[in-house]
């Protein structure tokens, strides 16, 4: 980094399937008052045409009609309208990425397989590499962030080299006076079970509940954490056989005693939030929760395993008396031992070494 040049950072999204939700997200990404910005987008295989969509919308930026505006969130869109984005695209599988023209902010990489969240962001540190950025912050594609998000993240990186993972307020898209969580989570220490710091608090007393955010993390939520390259050099990229879930705290836990959690209070971020319509995308994530819950407490808190289980068939049975006849499935079959298989890749995607 040449001499008196702030700091560089790489945006991470990952996109499946979603490029509408991708496309509102970058176009407040790239409204960011941080000039040492670039974004890198991952594209996991999809079958929606994503990359092309994500390259016209790059030629010809614009706001869906019926966009809704949040506080503090501004748009390229709106901003510089007609300005297109410059934008480079290349397949996982070329190995190098082409020299990026003068002015482009985003760069496509196609992976060529459905690698799940923790392997798309993977590949998208790999493309942005660990010599020319600073920090890599990951984002969910179906999030907007605040003008001024990016910049109150690294300035909580900067005020202390000992934190090397720091969360952002986060909000919820259609709720925004709501808050989700800020920054990430507590876990709790006899059954691995987490819970959002601060979730459901009105954004009023966000500042009076804040406070004591930083001793209560266990892990910084995935919807938008910002890591350093110290952090990524010692701890190593993202577990990727989870697939999703339980990522961010097995990231967390393998940093204990290296490197501190943090909390940007100012940093501002709208959430979505993940719920699908598909009964078949539900199962497939509901039991993704359940293997990979067993598989953290088995991989870090071993002791704790019987809890966990207990827990489990605690929800097993609630599951029953409800009549959640594919929740109740699926929960048994991860408790006694034959995970459902076919559901560890969703079915329209290919499965990887």
């Amino acid at each position: 980094m040449p001499p008196g040049e702030g700091p560089r950072v790489a945006a991470i999204l990952v996109n499946w399937n979603s490029w509408r939700n991708t496309v509102e997200c970058l176009d407040s990404l790239l409204a960011q008052r941080f000039p040492g910005l670039h974004v890198f987008i991952v594209d996991n295989d999809s079958s929606d045409g994503s990359p092309g969509a994500i390259d016209d919308w790059c030629r010809m930026p614009r706001t869906a009609a019926g966009t809704p505006t949040h506080d503090g969130v501004d748009r390229h869109s709106r901003l510089r309208p007609g300005v297109p984005v410059g934008c480079r695209s290349a397949a996982r599988d070329q190995g190098t990425l082409p020299e990026a023209a003068s002015g482009c902010a985003v760069t496509l990489v196609r992976s060529g397989a459905n690698l799940g969240f923790a392997g798309g962001c993977n590949v998208g540190i790999a493309a942005a590499g660990l010599r020319d950025f600073d920090f890599y912050w990951l984002l969910n594609t179906d999030t907007v962030v605040h003008r001024d998000a990016l910049a109150a993240l690294v300035d909580r990186a900067r005020s202390d080299p000992r934190v090397g993972m720091i969360g952002s307020t986060i909000r919820w898209y259609d709720r925004p006076q709501v808050v989700q969580c800020m920054g990430g989570a507590r876990m709790d220490a006899r059954t691995v079970d987490a819970r959002h710091i601060g979730e459901n608090t009105p954004i009023e007393q966000l500042a009076q509940r804040a406070a004591g955010v930083e001793a209560e993390l266990s892990y910084i939520m995935g919807a938008s954490m910002l890591v350093s390259r110290e952090f990524v050099q010692d701890v190593g990229p993202m577990q990727e056989d989870y697939f999703l879930y339980f990522e961010e705290m097995d990231w967390a836990v393998r940093a204990r005693g290296r490197f501190k959690l943090g909390y940007a209070q100012e940093s501002h971020v709208f959430h979505k939030s993940g719920a699908s319509s598909s009964d078949v995308v539900r199962a497939f994530a509901t039991n993704l929760y359940y293997r990979n819950k067993l598989r953290f407490a088995q991989r870090f808190f071993p002791e704790r395993l019987g809890a966990t289980r207990r827990v489990m068939r605690r929800e097993l049975m609630k599951a029953v008396l409800r009549g959640r006849w594919t929740t109740a499935r699926i929960v048994a079959t991860n408790l006694w031992g034959t995970a459902l298989d076919r559901a560890v890749r969703p079915p329209s995607a290919p499965r990887t070494a």
